[in-house]
């Protein structure tokens, strides 16, 4: 179990849906730091955080995940105002089957690079003090959704990602646990009006099964991220639907041979 209080916590895309409600949640178990990170600004909601949460330290700063060079300079600055980085939060996402690099960039690529960048400032034997870092992967990154075959593929990769990155060796070296977390179809924008962001014309049958399926709130998966950091074991997958947090346990289909 990961205690949270008076832990710096860095949120990537926290002003979304589930990335506010979790940032919330995480607020609430008194964190020192929050600094939240994403490519829209919401001035008056920072200023509201900040008034119901006055004993931690907010801060916001705007971040295009697709631009490395944005990712490097946003996360010195984070370094020179709180120093250490425990909890990195890991959350942009976007359904956008038919722009396939641009899914791939921000759902995919941008995470590899954000936790790249965040692990030189976490690692111990660099002068971090370890920590977690929690990708939000989704249960799509589990199981096939046909109806948007391109979105599954790149939370499939941060399922493979996030679980290459937990080995032991990594961890004995950084003090870093690497984490992913499965949302269940939780209601939020992105899944407002699918139609020419599913994989092809033709897969509105499909497609339509996400808004026609049981759903949680982002209330709900935000409190249930936040638990699931809470319960983390390196290497671990959180499916988190529906009220409800389990630990997957993976198969093993395959292994070196030697």
């Amino acid at each position: 179990m990961m205690n949270l209080v008076d832990k710096n916590v860095v949120f990537v895309a926290g002003l979304g849906g589930i990335g506010l409600e979790a940032v919330k949640n995480f607020l609430t178990k008194k964190v020192a730091f929050m600094y939240i990170l994403d490519n829209m600004d919401k001035p008056e909601v920072i200023q509201e955080l900040k008034s119901q949460f006055p004993k931690t330290k907010i801060m916001f700063g705007r971040l295009n995940v697709t631009n490395t060079k944005e990712i490097e300079q946003r996360f010195k600055e984070i370094i020179a105002q709180m120093k250490y980085i425990d909890v990195l939060v890991n959350g942009a996402g976007i359904i956008a089957d038919r722009n396939v690099e641009l899914t791939m960039a921000v759902n995919l690529t941008g995470l590899i690079n954000t936790t790249m960048v965040a692990m030189k400032y976490m690692d111990k034997s660099q002068g971090g003090r370890g920590g977690v870092i929690a990708n939000i992967a989704s249960v799509l990154g589990l199981e096939p959704a046909h109806g948007i075959a391109v979105y599954t593929a790149s939370k499939h990769g941060v399922i493979g990602f996030t679980r290459s990155m937990a080995h032991d060796l990594y961890y004995k070296q950084t003090g870093v646990m690497h984490m992913a977390v499965c949302p269940g179809i939780t209601r939020t924008t992105l899944l407002d009006n699918l139609d020419g962001r599913d994989t092809f014309d033709y897969s509105r049958p499909l497609s339509e099964h996400l808004v026609t399926c049981k759903y949680q709130t982002p209330a709900v998966m935000g409190a249930s991220l936040v638990k699931s950091v809470e319960m983390v074991e390196n290497g671990g997958m959180y499916i988190c639907d529906l009220g409800t947090v389990k630990k997957v346990e993976p198969k093993t289909h395959w292994q070196f041979q030697f």
